[in-house]
Formats: structure tokens, C-alpha cells, sequence
């Protein structure tokens, strides 16, 4: 009785440490007027054709007389850039464009200017700082679904930009998909206050924060797993300790791919190792992101151990790069690899 209570007293205890390593999304009201007249100059930043959009045009005109509008159709054109008078501000409505960037298939055109834009703003020394616009790329509870999930990766840019350049970065600012009289006063308090993550909804502002979890016990101790498990870079680091978890939660096939699968270093004795758990282990070559590829590798699962999960591990680690550095190449084979393989 008394190993078994050390063991399981021992149990509580590492549960209580992960527990206090848990936090969670929350969007919280934030009480306010509506903004009044933004001071100075203002460059509004919209995509080759979308000036005379309705969204946009509403946007705009929100932001009141101080506005410079400047259409972009591929790279920020830096002349124009160093002609403007001094800014108070940069609002960039890229993100509206979700088309994929010709000759990088995986990155949208918004995500694509949204970089140039703000590599051509330092290079022209101009510091003041860059608003980055979505439209329903947030929820902010169930009620408010999101609408446009391509844009949401315009908040993963945003935080790493909050990261890389804290001088000249705003924030970022989702909008709902009816702009009104309402939102564009919002909107414009929004851009003269402190809070850099938030979303304009009809009921109000919502800013982002991090709040602790709720109590849910230890991660996944609750999981059962049978059949057959799919997961992506599955021989990579990570994708071994998913692998090594699903096989001790009752996984008894696991199907292992990633780009090299056998060839990639550590493949056969991951396998080995899986299989001395008393799993069956499958490792295939494919990249995810390849639709007909991946539906072979579906199509091989035996039917006596249907597929009931799949774990996406896939991505590619190779450092982080700032965005004032970053490359388009190197951000299509990043999407690729995790948003456009998942999709």
C-alpha cells in the first residue's frame, strides 16, 4: 500500500506543476468611448485594386482627412515611401488579400506585403508605427466564429514583428465584417491607446490576454487511443515523443511520415523502438503538403486498424529569422509545411 501511495502522491504533485505551466486565449471587454480626430499624417497601406472597396473604403474614411492612401501591387515602392510627409502612423489593410502570392503558393498575397511592407518602412528610416488590420481572423467567444482563417496568420506574423521590432510595431486589430459609423470610432481609439491584440466587435473592444487554464488534470492523461495514428514529422524530435505517447496511450498502429521517412536520422530506431512497445509501425516518405501523396499513404492503412487520429508534427526548425530579414522563400516553405499540410 505504501509504494502505491508514494506513486501516486508523487503523480499529484507533477500534475500540479503542469497545471501551473497551462494558459489559455481570453478576450476581455474593455470599457471606453468612441476615439475622436487621430492626430497628424496617417499612411493607410491597401492592396493593388481594393481602394474602392466598400470594406476598405469605410475603413478609410473612418480615419478621417489626415490620410495618405498608397496602393500595393507586390514590393512597397520605397520611392514613394521617402517622398511622404512625417507620419503619425502606418495602417496596413494588406490582409484583406488572401489570394496565394504568385510563386510562393503557400503564402497569402497580404501576408507577403504585409513583410514587404514593413522591410520597406525600415529601410526608409520611417519609425513610426505599423497597424496591422484584419477582418473576422479572430473569435473572441463562441458566439463570434472566425470568418477568414487565412488571415489569422497575420497574428502570427504581428507577434513575432511585436517581438523583433518593439519601436516602430502597433499592434493588431481585427475588425468585423460590417464596418460601421460605430466600428470606425472603435477603431480610431484603438489606434491611440495602449492595447496592441485586439478585436472591434459590435459589443465593444476586446482586448487579448493570457489567463491560467482552467483545472482539466494532468495533459492528455485522460486519452485513449486506438487503431491506426497518423502523425506528421513523425521522425522528427518532436514527432518521436508524440509518437512514443500515442503508443503508450493505446495507439496500435502508428503511421510515421515525414519528407524522408526511413533515410531521416534516428527513422529505423524510433521504429525499433515503437515496436518493442507492442505497436505496429509504418514509416513513409511523403510530404504532407502533396495531396495525392498523402492520399496513398491514407489509402495503405490497413482496414483492420482504421485511421481515428492524426497528430501534425510536421514543420520545419531551422531558427528563427526576423522579420525584418525574412525571405518569402523561406516563409512559403514554414506555411507549407505547417498550415498548407494541415488544410
Amino acid at each position: 500500500v505504501v509504494p502505491a501511495l508514494a506513486v501516486w502522491r508523487e503523480r499529484r504533485r507533477a500534475g500540479s506543476r503542469v497545471e501551473g505551466w497551462r494558459f489559455a486565449e481570453s478576450w476581455k471587454l474593455l470599457p471606453g468611448a468612441l476615439g475622436g480626430v487621430l492626430p497628424g499624417s496617417w499612411l493607410v497601406v491597401v492592396p493593388v485594386g481594393w481602394g474602392e472597396d466598400v470594406w476598405v473604403a469605410g475603413v478609410i474614411g473612418a480615419l478621417g482627412a489626415g490620410v495618405v492612401r498608397l496602393e500595393v501591387d507586390g514590393d512597397t515602392d520605397r520611392a514613394v515611401l521617402a517622398d511622404l510627409p512625417e507620419l503619425a502612423g502606418v495602417v496596413s489593410l494588406l490582409g484583406v488579400a488572401e489570394q496565394a502570392c504568385p510563386g510562393f503558393g503557400a503564402t497569402p498575397v497580404g501576408l507577403a506585403g504585409t513583410v514587404g511592407l514593413v522591410q520597406a518602412l525600415g529601410d526608409c528610416g520611417i519609425t513610426a508605427r505599423v497597424w496591422c488590420v484584419t477582418r473576422g481572423a479572430v473569435s473572441v467567444g463562441s458566439a463570434d466564429p472566425v470568418g477568414s482563417p487565412v488571415q489569422t496568420a497575420l497574428w502570427g506574423l504581428g507577434r513575432s514583428a511585436a517581438l523583433d521590432l518593439p519601436v516602430r510595431w502597433g499592434g493588431l486589430v481585427d475588425l468585423p465584417v460590417v464596418f460601421d459609423e460605430q466600428a470606425g470610432g472603435l477603431l480610431r481609439r484603438v489606434l491611440t491607446g495602449d492595447e496592441d491584440q485586439v478585436a472591434v466587435r459590435e459589443s465593444g473592444v476586446y482586448g487579448r490576454r493570457l489567463v491560467r487554464a482552467g483545472s482539466g488534470g494532468a495533459a492528455g492523461a485522460g486519452v485513449r487511443l486506438s487503431g491506426s495514428v497518423l502523425i506528421t514529422g513523425g521522425t522528427g524530435g518532436l514527432g518521436g515523443h508524440v509518437a512514443r505517447w500515442a503508443v503508450a496511450r493505446g495507439a496500435e498502429h502508428v503511421v510515421l511520415v515525414s519528407r524522408r521517412g526511413l533515410e531521416a536520422p534516428g527513422a529505423v530506431g524510433l521504429r525499433e523502438e515503437l515496436e518493442a512497445l507492442g505497436a505496429r509501425v509504418t514509416v513513409e516518405a511523403c510530404d504532407v503538403a502533396d495531396r495525392e501523396a498523402l492520399a496513398a499513404v491514407l489509402g495503405a492503412i490497413p482496414g483492420e486498424f482504421p485511421l481515428t487520429a492524426v497528430l501534425h508534427a510536421a514543420g520545419i526548425g531551422d531558427g528563427h529569422v526576423p522579420v525584418g530579414e525574412l525571405e518569402l522563400g523561406r516563409l512559403d516553405g514554414v506555411l507549407r509545411a505547417k498550415m498548407v499540410s494541415a488544410w
